[in-house]
């Protein structure tokens, strides 16, 4: 078995869905010699976590781990690295410092790999355990919660959702694309001066605009949506360009499917006093299902048809059944 270095401390956590609970352990780590985050998976995490289908992928979340640690200047200081395995840990020398929050994994960890450690290596390891963070409910803050909808990153109370994860069939994607509502086309000028227009004109009790280019086309005629969905994807590559609002969330939602999460955010945006963006980590491609069905009727959700121009669906009874009956047809996700 390969050894590596003594380390120190190390970090050990899922870091799914990167939350303000793990930036309290990264501060944590910051103080600590030789520090190590430990982004864990595999045989080391427990078995039957809520909703454990909808983890973010482990090199998801070394990625935005790795890029957290560069915005506060620690990617110098604290050391990434991944364990799927005991022996991933097994092969850390010396009498090491684990930090971890007291759940499911951590349970796991300890009766597993450091239980290994402590008897065929003859370490002496200490554990420290974290003091639980509590989201804005009082409850305690996890993954698993936002995972459901529950609460977002930084501990705030959402509007929740029983909607199920779904993902929709390959077969069927193509559908979908076709618009459900009034085309404003580029090729009859520009698009986002005469939704604007029309926002104007019409007044929907909310506007929910879907997508980067939609989004900043029609925020350069000087009009803020009550609701933006972006991703920082478009047809041509990476979309550059930063938003603001009132409120900012994160979810993460691959392509071709929605998460609870999502369901959540979005209608807690929804009702959100001043302006909302939500960040999604995937694609948003999907996210005008939950925009329609959620919107009060007499809004407007807004979203982009690539060389094409801009969709306008009104929120209405007849768009809520088409889009439930759509949503129907995709598969739930099991978990």
């Amino acid at each position: 078995m390969a050894v590596k270095k003594m380390t120190g401390t190390w970090g050990l956590n899922l870091f799914d869905r990167l939350h303000i609970g793990h930036k309290i352990m990264i501060d944590r780590l910051s103080e600590m010699p030789n520090p190590v985050a430990c982004v864990t998976g595999g045989e080391l995490v427990a078995a039957k976590l809520e909703l454990e289908e909808l983890i973010q992928p482990l090199d998801m979340r070394e990625r935005y781990l790795r890029r957290y640690l560069k915005s506060i200047n620690c990617d110098n200081i604290i050391s990434v690295t991944t364990a799927t395995r005991r022996e991933d840990l097994l092969s850390v020398e010396g009498d090491t410092t684990f930090l971890m929050y007291e759940g499911p994994c951590c349970t796991e960890i300890q009766s597993g790999a450091l239980k290994l450690r402590k008897n065929q290596l003859k370490v002496k390891d200490t554990v420290e355990f974290l003091k639980p963070l509590r989201a804005h409910d009082g409850e305690k803050l996890a993954s698993a919660r936002i995972r459901k909808g529950e609460i977002d990153r930084e501990g705030r109370q959402l509007r929740g959702t029983n909607e199920p994860p779904r993902e929709l069939p390959k077969d069927g994607r193509t559908v979908l694309k076709a618009p459900k509502g009034d085309l404003f086309a580029s090729k009859d000028g520009l698009p986002e001066k005469r939704i604007v227009d029309r926002i104007q004109q019409d007044q929907p009790k909310c506007v929910i605009a879907v997508g980067d280019v939609t989004t900043s086309t029609i925020l350069k005629q000087n009009y803020r949506p009550q609701v933006m969905i972006v991703d920082g994807i478009t047809k041509r590559g990476r979309f550059e360009e930063r938003f603001s609002a009132d409120r900012v969330y994160t979810i993460y939602n691959p392509p071709a499917m929605i998460y609870p999460e999502s369901w959540s955010v979005i209608d807690t945006a929804i009702h959100d006093e001043g302006t909302s963006l939500i960040d999604v980590e995937g694609e948003e491609d999907l996210m005008g299902f939950p925009a329609v069905l959620l919107a009060p009727d007499g809004s407007a959700v807004l979203y982009g048809q690539p060389d094409v121009g801009i969709v306008w669906i009104p929120v209405n009874r007849e768009n809520k059944k088409i889009a439930r009956q759509l949503l129907e047809k995709m598969p739930i996700i099991k978990s």
